[in-house]
């Protein structure tokens, strides 16, 4: 049985069935020449007891063999192993069984005497097939690994709103564009519309738009097909095949090149990719997630990014707010990052002195989010006593002090009453979701601890949209 997730075997084992043992010989020799893993078994029997004991990807098996024969074995294969796939080999006049064994189930018939480059062409189908699933298995082990440490922690209008229009737009299948500072958390917002829509089972695709050359890109996009170019020995499909009925990320959007561009927009219209070095278009259902950390608004402007293309991307705009517009969370997501590596690194004693909180608090954060994380997991690292004190911090915090409030807050809009208004609800916002934290979502705790009754936490919580708070 071919198993997936941390212990799935990216190995391709084929199994060659016969019990004639030249036929047998001829067939593990080419393919172990090709390159193959290769066994040889001289009876169903022997075979089915090879398939329970490994994990075999592919047999091919004589239907005429005496006590379990070809298409006995097909059908127990598919009990005992439904991934393993199988082509059987009939003689002259028995079409008819390998008819019946297509209907079981299996991949594809050889007939006798059959010709060694065909078989060598199925085998090579099966093994690019296989290589796909193991790929994909393995994207999906990764994004449900990242999913499961990760959350967008926040208790700031901002990103309450974002959290919001991440929750309308999920199950509607429509293309999205991200905007944002780079460590914003694009990715992470990409991964929660996917997971929260009806695409959630299929594959979401990662491609950094940024890292490839644009000729690699193309062919890493779109696929190619046999004899496109020299070292293209086979078909190989490209990453919007791979997401077909699920969600492509392609990252760093406004780094695709214009003719690229070109391609993207007829896939947004008319639903089809054409792979490079054929004519022939293939239809495709997915779903587009871009993302971008530059203004893509002044790059239209520029010529440098195809206006049409702008708009079938951005049927819905989520633009996200950098960490030093949201001053509310940095402390709230400085303690989230301290626990998980205090888990990580089994350093559960560690807390921050004063210090160290003032400084993480007035710091800029030019690199956002990602920095914050950063910088947390160095200070459990590096720190030995009990207490992170404040020459454990990197050089470019050191020395900042004072209480930088969000200068939102005191934006000129508005009259004293109104902004005061802000600035109370940021405040009261921030102080709630911290002590409810610290007493792990214990409201009772909590009201006793701030001096407050219950029913006027829970007023206070409500009107404030503090969210992710468990009641006790």
């Amino acid at each position: 049985m071919i198993r997936v997730g941390a212990e799935m075997d990216e190995r391709f084992e084929v199994l060659v069935v016969d019990d004639d043992p030249s036929i047998r010989k001829r067939c593990v020799q080419l393919l172990h020449k090709k390159g193959y893993s290769v066994k040889g078994a001289n009876s169903g029997i022997a075979a089915l007891s090879m398939v329970k004991a490994g994990q075999i990807a592919l047999v091919i098996a004589d239907v005429r063999m005496p006590g379990l024969n070809g298409i006995e074995l097909l059908e127990k294969i598919k009990e005992t192993s439904p991934a393993t796939e199988l082509i059987v080999i009939t003689g002259y006049g028995t079409v008819e069984s390998a008819v019946k064994a297509i209907k079981l189930g299996a991949y594809d018939y050889i007939t006798k005497p059959f010709d060694m480059e065909k078989m060598l062409k199925v085998v090579e189908n099966v093994s690019t097939q296989f290589s796909l699933k193991v790929e994909i298995e393995l994207l999906k082990e990764k994004l449900n690994t990242r999913w499961d440490s990760c959350e967008l922690v926040s208790i700031s209008d901002k990103m309450l709103k974002v959290s919001k229009l991440v929750e309308k737009v999920a199950p509607i299948d429509c293309n999205v564009l991200i905007q944002g500072e780079s460590g914003t958390g694009k990715s992470l917002i990409a991964q929660k519309i996917h997971r929260a829509s009806p695409r959630s089972s299929k594959p979401f695709v990662v491609v950094d738009c940024a890292s490839l050359s644009e000729a690699l890109l193309e062919s890493e996009l779109f696929g190619y097909v046999k004899g496109a170019f020299t070292g293209a020995y086979a078909d190989k499909q490209g990453f919007f095949k791979v997401a077909d009925q699920g969600t492509i990320f392609l990252d760093e959007i406004a780094e695709l090149p214009v003719p690229l561009q070109g391609k993207l927009l007829r896939m947004t219209q008319d639903h089809e990719i054409v792979p490079v070095g054929s004519t022939r278009p293939v239809k495709i259902d997915t779903r587009i997630i871009a993302a971008t950390n530059r203004d893509l608004d002044e790059l239209v402007r520029q010529g440098r990014f195809r206006e049409d293309l702008f708009f079938r991307l951005n049927v819905v705009g989520i633009d996200v707010p950098p960490l030093r517009k949201r001053q509310e969370d940095i402390i709230l997501l400085a303690r989230f990052f301290l626990e998980k590596f205090k888990r990580k690194f089994q350093k559960l004693n560690l807390t921050p002195g004063p210090e160290v909180l003032t400084s993480i608090q007035s710091y800029e954060w030019p690199g956002n989010v990602r920095e914050l994380e950063n910088l947390m997991q160095y200070l459990v690292v590096v720190s030995e006593g009990p207490v992170i004190n404040a020459e454990s911090l990197p050089e470019k915090l050191v020395g900042i002090r004072g209480d930088r409030l969000d200068e939102t807050v005191f934006s000129p809009e508005g009259d004293f009453n109104s902004v005061r208004k802000r600035y109370l609800d940021s405040f009261t916002r921030h102080y709630l979701a911290s002590a409810i934290r610290q007493n792990e979502g214990n409201l009772s705790c909590t009201a006793r601890q701030l001096k407050v009754r219950r029913s006027s936490l829970q007023r206070m919580i409500k009107r404030l949209g503090i969210s992710d708070v468990e009641a006790d």
